[in-house]
């Protein structure tokens, strides 16, 4: 059915033939550029139709042809090995030659039967379109499953990150409480020091510290006080004063020879006070022809902080401008018609700048630690204290002066 008319048969198309075309057309446009259509090269390469040399085989009767062209597809069409490196292709009958077409009738059958077994050879390795889907979705599945493991991390990751941050959220309210229960604290601290430091000087109340006095060997500080008050009071000084206990200091004597403080507590308050005025009033008062003063007894914390106030009591005795001690603890100065007190070292700053002063080093009487303003007014730094104004009074400062 499939033989030419010319040679008794009926001329057919054999659709085997065409079917493997088909095939192999689309396995030659997997491997070039979609503009190119090879498959015309490769039809006519096949029937014999294109420009192809014609070359005779040497042994080969009846004028049959050799295909001597090559492409990239010669490779993968040569099949596996065994397969003939040389297809025969034959020519197509005329009718000027007849005898040529009958000598060629005997080896077109085998011909084609060679390219038949050929084209089966190739087709049976080409990957089918069930193939194709089944590698398709063989990816799929692999590929769905790194997705899933790796959503799967990050799932894992996210929770991770939410633990951590609802963890640093409670560390920081946590911090944050400490903080104000350490600044609670050391304010409730601040304010027993200067409970403390007040009920030291209240029970110093009576007491009078008295420096100069020449020191002896076996003196009576019970006598030597009588006579200096009485020096001091004249007429008016009582037949008893009073004197409850009287004693140096009790440091050890110094090197060069200055006498240690002698120390006195007077039973009646206002009898000290009076010869408190009565010092005041003389300051170049002299006992055994030494120059005496008197002065309070107040607590070591008192003195540490006057000590380090220093600075700030010359400058304003400088400027002219009257201070006055307060209890418990204060520094009061009066500029104009307003009272301005410092309690805190953090008040410094602002106390200068309302008495129109400049910024001095003072030390941290609290701390003990240089001053966190030497260099200019910082009011952040050592806050110690919640106030954050300084008290003002008009008229005067509440508190006994000395």
């Amino acid at each position: 059915m499939y033989v030419p008319k010319t040679h008794g048969g009926l001329g057919l198309p054999n659709f085997l033939h065409y079917y493997h075309t088909a095939q192999l057309a689309q396995v030659q446009q997997w491997h070039t550029l979609p503009e190119s259509k090879r498959w015309v090269d490769l039809e006519h390469a096949i029937l014999g139709m294109g420009k192809t040399k014609r070359a005779l085989s040497a042994g080969q009767p009846g004028g049959a042809l050799l295909r001597s062209q090559t492409g990239p597809m010669d490779d993968y069409l040569a099949g596996p090995p065994g397969l003939s490196d040389a297809i025969d292709l034959p020519i197509p009958a005329s009718p000027s030659s007849s005898m040529a077409g009958s000598s060629r009738g005997t080896n077109e059958p085998a011909a084609l039967s060679q390219i038949s077994l050929d084209i089966a050879a190739i087709s049976s390795s080409m990957l089918t379109r069930w193939d194709r889907s089944e590698m398709v979705a063989e990816l799929r599945a692999v590929i769905r499953e790194e997705i899933a493991a790796v959503r799967a991390d990050l799932t894992a990751l996210e929770h991770r990150v939410d633990a951590l941050d609802a963890e640093h959220l409670q560390t920081t309210h946590r911090q944050q409480a400490a903080d104000l229960a350490t600044t609670r604290q050391g304010n409730l601290l601040l304010a027993l020091r200067r409970q403390v430091e007040d009920l030291d000087n209240r029970g110093r109340r009576n007491n009078i510290r008295i420096r100069g006095l020449p020191e002896a060997e076996g003196e009576l500080p019970h006598e030597l006080l009588t006579c200096l008050f009485s020096q001091l009071l004249g007429e008016a000084a009582p037949d008893d004063f009073g004197i409850e206990r009287a004693h140096r200091a009790l440091w050890a004597p110094r090197r060069d020879g200055m006498p240690r403080d002698l120390i006195c507590a007077l039973t009646s308050f206002p009898l000290k006070e009076e010869l408190m005025k009565a010092a005041r009033s003389r300051p170049d008062l002299r006992y055994m022809d030494a120059p005496v003063a008197l002065y309070h007894d107040l607590s070591q914390t008192t003195l540490d902080t006057r000590r380090a106030l220093r600075p700030l009591t010359r400058l304003l005795q400088e400027r002219r401008i009257p201070y006055k001690w307060g209890f418990p603890f204060s520094l009061q100065a009066r500029v104009g018609n307003m009272w301005y007190v410092l309690l805190w070292p953090n008040d410094v700053p602002r106390f200068l700048r309302n008495a129109g002063l400049p910024h001095i080093a003072v030390p941290n009487w609290i701390l003990g630690e240089p001053p966190a303003w030497a260099s200019g007014p910082d009011e952040a730094a050592h806050n110690l204290h919640p106030d954050s104004e300084l008290p003002r009074r008009r008229g005067g400062p509440n508190g006994p002066e000395e």
